[in-house]
C-alpha cells in the first residue's frame, strides 16, 4: 500500500489565542452625505448606529455642513508590529 502523507506540524492552541491579544481593534462608521450623495469613512463615535440621521456633520467630500446618514459600521484588526515596521500605512 501507499505511505501516509506527512502533514505540517500544528501550532499550539496557546500561540493562536495569544495572537489575538496583540491586535488592536479600530472601528469605523461609513457616512453617506445627503447633498453630494458621496460616502466617506470616519472613526466610530459613541452612539453611532446604522441608519442614524446625523445633523450638522461636515462632509469630507463636498465640505458642506449638512445632514448625513450612517450606512455601515465595521472594524479592522491591526497588528501593532506591522504598524511599527511601516508595513501598514
Amino acid at each position: 500500500m501507499s505511505e501516509e502523507p506527512e502533514l505540517p506540524p500544528l501550532p499550539a492552541i496557546g500561540d493562536i489565542l495569544d495572537r489575538k491579544d496583540r491586535f488592536i481593534q479600530k472601528v469605523y462608521s461609513v457616512v453617506n452625505c445627503k447633498d453630494c450623495k458621496k460616502e466617506y469613512t470616519r472613526e466610530f463615535k459613541k452612539g453611532d448606529y446604522t441608519f442614524k440621521e446625523i445633523e450638522n456633520e461636515k462632509c469630507q467630500e463636498c465640505e458642506k455642513t449638512t445632514k448625513a446618514m450612517i450606512t455601515e459600521i465595521y472594524s479592522e484588526w491591526i497588528d501593532p508590529k506591522k504598524v511599527k515596521d511601516n508595513i501598514i500605512p
